[in-house]
């Protein structure tokens, strides 16, 4: 390759790394009061709320989302960590509560793609997308690599073992395990 191009092309891929990170680091500056680790990325953070003392681990992904006519969005209450890793898609809305731990690799969504029928053959339609919201409750612990969908709401101090799929309602006091989640244990009431 010859030198002015490799240039070139150096020059390019600078300006757009910068352009990136500008633009990230804007969408982390409306969120005032998180502390974010190093790498996540917001988007729609106009439509994203945090409480205070939130903080949002390395590499985690937050989207608003413009499906749904651009009425996602994500609340978050105060005293929440969210794992690095994670991924929050918020095109149905996702409320989560105050005092909660997501782990590593948690991936909360509240839209979803449709099936489409086999006789639609028009590849200029969109995928159709559905949206539910999601209820996260106050003390909830989401342990590594919990799969949340939408339309589900996640009771009051709840647990959530590693590795399930929620795909149900889980009860304010229980611990839940599996893909698909079940309830394993109702957890002492204090």
């Amino acid at each position: 390759m010859n030198p002015i191009r490799r240039i070139g092309i150096a020059w390019r891929a600078l300006r757009n790394a910068l352009r990136n990170a500008i633009a990230d680091e804007a969408q982390r500056e409306a969120l005032a009061g998180v502390t974010f680790g190093s790498g996540v990325v917001i988007r729609g953070a106009e439509r994203i709320v945090a409480g205070r003392g939130v903080f949002i681990d390395h590499r985690a992904y937050l989207n608003a989302s413009t499906v749904n006519a651009g009425r996602g969005y994500i609340r978050i209450g105060s005293h929440v960590e969210i794992g690095p890793y994670c991924v929050l898609w918020g095109g149905g809305g996702i409320e989560i509560g105050s005092n909660v731990h997501m782990g590593a690799h948690v991936h909360v969504t509240s839209q979803q793609g449709r099936r489409v029928p086999p006789e639609q053959n028009d590849p200029s339609i969109p995928l159709p997308v559905d949206c539910a919201p999601v209820t996260i409750e106050d003390h909830v612990l989401l342990y590594s690599g919990v799969i949340v969908v939408p339309g589900v709401t996640i009771g009051h101090h709840a647990i959530v073992a590693a590795g399930s799929v929620v795909i149900d309602d889980i009860p304010p006091y229980a611990t839940a395990a599996g893909a698909p989640a079940r309830v394993v244990k109702r957890n002492a009431i204090a």
